[in-house]
């Protein structure tokens, strides 16, 4: 009877690393659309499903993956303190090529964030300690525009600082925290096994490697069209894009990837605030995440 049941975990195990890695062929074979959205910036887009579905699930994923090295412009952060604004107009009115919704934040007045933010040295909000693993990381942008992201606690990814304030000792003009933290320096964080890690949800994140920095938008909330993914799910498409660091950003009915002159509005994915799946249902945000041509 032992030895059946030591037979049967074993090809349990077999089963689910097989279908761990036909999603992974199936990502990375796909066959996306793509687009150049302006030198060194290109736009991936692919709708899995029927055969080619992810996770025994519908998805669509957008990514726009920008090469620092050939693409002319900076990063920045956008923000109106006390109002909340569509990604596509924080885009549109700093003239942005792309953009990516940013991160947690109060959908009541005063509309704050409720992660530390700080725009071009001034400092609109600095923590919650109520956060946790969703505070444990960073977008961080030098004074020359330059994309990097940390974590709270590099000797534990995953882990949440003792000092709550610890993004205010990162070298850059300009810093979002958000979370959890999935990937650093090539290993995968720690997540904790909560709904908001576990559930199935739109999501946005952003990864780096090198000189390649990548936005992806993971719709979802239409089980016919995109079911949306777990943290869990989410970590291995940015580890299949080929991310050594990557960061969840604020999700759900927030997730909006921006490339301008996309579909009329510049939306690339499908936002869910309005419960269908087109490109008009974009949420009013209090931050984002910019990449502005020189």
């Amino acid at each position: 009877m032992k030895k059946r049941f030591a037979l049967l975990a074993v090809l349990a195990l077999i089963s689910f690393g097989a279908f761990a890695q036909n999603d992974s062929l199936t990502f990375v074979n796909a066959k996306w659309n793509v687009k150049q959205i302006a030198k060194g910036i290109t736009l991936k887009e692919f709708h899995f499903t029927g055969d080619s579905k992810i996770f025994d699930s519908n998805q669509y994923v957008s990514i726009i993956e920008i090469d620092s090295k050939k693409a002319k412009g900076h990063f920045a952060l956008a923000s109106n303190l006390g109002y909340i604004t569509p990604t596509s107009k924080f885009a549109k009115d700093s003239g942005a090529v792309v953009a990516m919704n940013g991160s947690f934040y109060n959908m009541k007045k005063p509309y704050n964030s409720v992660c530390y933010f700080k725009k071009h040295g001034v400092e609109e909000f600095v923590f919650n300690e109520k956060m946790a693993q969703r505070d444990n990381g960073a977008v961080a942008i030098s004074a020359k525009g330059k994309l990097a992201i940390y974590a709270a606690d590099e000797n534990e990814p995953g882990g949440i600082a003792s000092e709550q304030t610890w993004p205010q000792r990162l070298d850059a003009v300009s810093v979002v925290s958000s979370g959890p933290v999935l990937i650093v320096d090539s290993k995968n964080a720690r997540l904790d096994d909560n709904s908001f890690n576990r559930n199935r949800h739109p999501r946005s994140a952003v990864g780096a490697a090198g000189k390649k920095i990548w936005l992806v938008a993971v719709d979802g909330r239409n089980a016919e069209n995109a079911q949306g993914v777990s943290l869990w799910e989410l970590t291995k498409i940015m580890r299949w894009i080929g991310a050594d660091d990557a960061l969840n950003m604020d999700g759900g009915g927030s997730t909006t990837l921006y490339a301008e002159g996309e579909n009329g509005n510049g939306i690339v994915n499908h936002p869910s605030d309005n419960r269908k799946f087109d490109r008009e249902g974009e949420r009013h945000v209090v931050n984002a995440l910019l990449f502005i041509r020189k």
